[in-house]
Formats: C-alpha cells, structure tokens, sequence
C-alpha cells in the first residue's frame, strides 16, 4: 500500500521575541519562524521523497502562534515577549499553512490538515482550523480536522496516531485513553502512537507496545525560558514515513544549522 508521511512540526512559537545576547542563544522573531518553517518542510520533504505517499499528514496549531490573545499573553494569560501584533501573526500563520500544503501537494495527492490546540494558541487554533476549512471547501484532496476537542485521530491502514500538545494528563496514561476513547480504531491497528509536542525536546517512551512520542522546537528559548534553565536543546522537526501494512518505516529530520 502507499506510504503516509507526517510533517511534525510543533511550537514554533510564530510571533516570539527572542534577543540573543540576553539568551545566550539565538535571535527569533517572525520574520526567522516563517524562513525556518519552510526550511523545515521542504527538507522534510526532500529526505522522504523516496517513498510513494498516498498521504501527507501536517498538524497545525500546537503553539504555531506564540500568543493568543490582543494583551499578547497565552490563551490563559500569562504575559509573553513578543514582536508583533497578534492579527498580523495569525494572518501570517495561516498564509505559512497554505503554503505548506501548495508544497506538500507535490509529493501526495491528499492532505490532512490537523488542528491541535497548544497551550499558547488554544483559541487561535480554532480559528486556523475555520479559515483553513473555508480555503478548501472546494478542494476534495484537503481535508481539515478541526473538530473543537484538545485530541484527535488518525488511522491509516494499520497505523493508529492520536494527536495532541501534551501539556494535559500524564503522558503514561495516553495508551490507555487511546484505547478507550477509540476501541475499534484501537482494535483494527497494530502500530500506535501518540503524538505530542510542548516539551521542546525529543522523547520516546513505549507503554505496551503503544509509543508516545515528543517532537522537538524550531525555536530558541526566550527570555524566560533562559532564566529557568531551559535551554541548549537541538532545535529541530521531524517527518514520519509511515506504511498502512509495516507502520513507521522512515524517520527524517531536520536540524537548525547552528548559525541561526
């Protein structure tokens, strides 16, 4: 059967505020998010071009935005360095994702557009999710899942994936929450992960035979993040080769060069 390829691409933070000298790490603004997105995507896509995709799976949301609100703090409030305005952003934003599945449409026919809400950009996600489904109402070939909940699923073939940011519940617990909020999916699939991004690092743990995967950051820490010691990790995304019959055949990545 064809192979489905997954764009993980989580936190980008799109609207952050990063001053280096103050982070002892890199600068990180808008302008640098947008060129490292598409970086990312397009070596994705290059390094797992080998393959016959039927699908091409990009998650959206998962603090895509850096902000959700016009005060400039995350959906629950909390204040945030940022270096533009929120409607410029999402703008923006949604602009990166219709170039994203334009890009992607090169290498697989269909394209499942998923939104997963983060904790910086719950309610932005959303309405990613709205503008994102008027944009393809028309194009069979794109679909969206935006349905309002924090979780969502994929199956292919004998793949089963939940997507979610990973910053609710203990992770240890998700196999299990797979298995009951979708028995029969959870029944008709062998190869199942959960997928999540929030920590900014990589993480694979195996609960059962079930894998719950943490994807890396593009972005650099900012000021706050410099104070509590969260810092130096890889910045990176990830894409999953995924077979309906063998589940994950390939895994590529893509690395910031150390310059930026």
């Amino acid at each position: 059967g064809l192979h489905m390829l997954e764009l993980a691409v989580p936190d980008l933070h799109l609207g952050k505020l990063s001053h280096g000298a103050e982070t002892m790490g890199a600068n990180y603004d808008h302008k640098i998010a947008i060129d490292l997105y598409k970086k990312a995507i397009d070596a994705l896509l290059q390094r797992t071009a080998a393959f016959r995709m039927d699908r091409i799976v990009i998650p959206f949301g998962n603090d895509l935005l850096h902000s959700d609100s016009k005060a400039g703090t995350t959906t629950a409030g909390t204040p945030l360095d940022n270096d533009s305005r929120y409607t410029k952003v999402f703008m923006e934003a949604l602009h990166l994702l219709e170039w994203a599945v334009a890009r992607a449409r090169h290498f697989g026919p269909k394209i499942d557009l998923v939104a997963v809400p983060g904790n910086h950009d719950t309610l932005a996600t959303f309405h990613l999710g709205a503008a994102l489904e008027m944009c393809y109402k028309k194009t069979p070939a794109v679909t969206v899942h935006n349905q309002p909940t924090m979780r969502k699923y994929i199956e292919h073939g004998r793949v089963m994936l939940m997507f979610t940011h990973g910053n609710k519940g203990k992770l240890q617990n998700y196999p299990l929450l797979m298995a009951t909020e979708q028995p029969e999916m959870f029944g008709r699939t062998r190869y199942r992960e959960a997928h999540t991004g929030d920590k900014h690092q990589i993480k694979v743990q195996e609960l059962y035979g079930v894998r719950v995967r943490i994807s890396p950051a593009l972005c650099p820490p900012d000021a706050w993040h410099y104070e509590h010691h969260f810092v130096c990790n890889q910045r990176a995304a990830e894409g999953f080769v995924w077979s309906p019959s063998d589940g994950l055949v390939s895994l590529a990545v893509y690395t910031v060069p150390e310059e930026e």
